[in-house]
């Protein structure tokens, strides 16, 4: 991390704010009062302040600029967005995921990826709220949904933008008009392509 090309874009006024702020959550209640998991959120926080990281940092941004561990920098998002985040922001985050998913399909089955490890807690918590199971088993990052699960989890935080999911559902080649049924379809569709694959690359 280059502090003389971060400094050089804050002014007198600016850094003298930032430095205040960092002194005044350091110094409070006492000094070396603080554990070290806060005093590295502060730290944190100066750093998103004077440009350095951005304000929603992927884990990788984290491990790259810090030099910390991916379990380190999950930790450090997880714990500042524990801070930050009220459930209705948590609830927007999982509606964001739900329109533009980063997703696979197998068989059956829909793998989402989840950067943010509290986003990803509270969309376990959701669709377990929705009487469906989730598997988190394959990485911290990643969720295995069932049809069911997943067509739950969409109806419940898309609620009126399902059109725009089985827009997208019905290009990619699913007949059905029905949600449910377009899911089904793709995934079923996708599972055979992936069969259909697997023969031709063994042939």
């Amino acid at each position: 991390m280059n502090f003389d090309s971060i400094l050089s874009n804050t002014d007198g006024e600016e850094g003298k704010t930032i430095l205040k702020k960092l002194l005044s959550r350091y110094l409070s209640p006492a000094f070396g009062a603080l554990p070290k998991s806060e005093v590295e959120l502060i730290i944190l926080d100066t750093l998103e302040e004077l440009g350095a990281i951005s304000a929603e940092p992927q884990v990788y941004e984290l491990v790259t600029k810090l030099r910390v561990t991916r379990t380190k920098a999950r930790n450090l998002i997880y714990e500042r967005e524990l801070r930050r985040s009220k459930p209705e922001d948590l609830d927007e985050r999982v509606k964001e995921i739900l329109r533009k998913p980063l997703i696979d399909k197998a068989g059956k089955h829909f793998i989402l990826e989840v950067e943010n490890p509290l986003v990803l807690d509270h969309l376990r918590a959701k669709v377990q709220e929705l009487g469906h199971i989730s598997d988190g088993s394959f990485s911290p990052s990643i969720v295995k949904l069932s049809v069911s699960a997943f067509v739950a989890l969409v109806e419940d935080g898309l609620g009126d933008e399902l059109t725009t999911v089985r827009k997208v559902l019905v290009d990619a080649g699913a007949p059905d008009t029905s949600f449910k049924g377009i899911v089904n379809a793709a995934a079923a569709k996708f599972a055979k392509r992936v069969a259909d694959d697997a023969g031709e690359a063994v042939i």
